[in-house]
């Protein structure tokens, strides 16, 4: 119940309604959380990309990009090893890794899905 109320607070912040990032809708991200502490962690990523990232130019190579990848992970393979896959991601996301991916043709970066 406390996780219905957290959400319908999101909605009434500044959150991007639209879709980024391969339709990727922060929202519904958030309120499809299994629990308080896949809440917490994706709630951590959006903060993230919403606040500080998007204060930035597009600097991450991957689509997803990095905080995506992270909320995707948490979700499809649960918080521990999810935020051990976020973490290997970013550790790799540097101009350097070209050679390893495919090129995403909407996009133009490289594409590394969650498996």
């Amino acid at each position: 119940q406390s996780l219905d109320r957290d959400i319908s607070v999101l909605r009434q912040l500044t959150l991007p309604e639209k879709k980024v990032d391969n339709n990727f809708h922060y929202i519904k991200e958030l309120a499809d959380a299994k629990n308080e502490f896949q809440f917490i962690a994706s709630l951590f990523f959006v903060s993230y990309k919403v606040l500080i990232s998007s204060q930035d130019m597009d600097a991450c190579v991957f689509s997803p990009s990095c905080s995506v990848y992270a909320i995707q992970s948490i979700k499809k393979k649960g918080l521990i090893v999810g935020m051990l896959e976020a973490s290997d991601r970013l550790q790799r996301c540097h101009p350097g890794a070209n050679g390893h991916y495919p090129i995403d043709s909407k996009t133009h970066k490289l594409y590394d899905p969650v498996e």
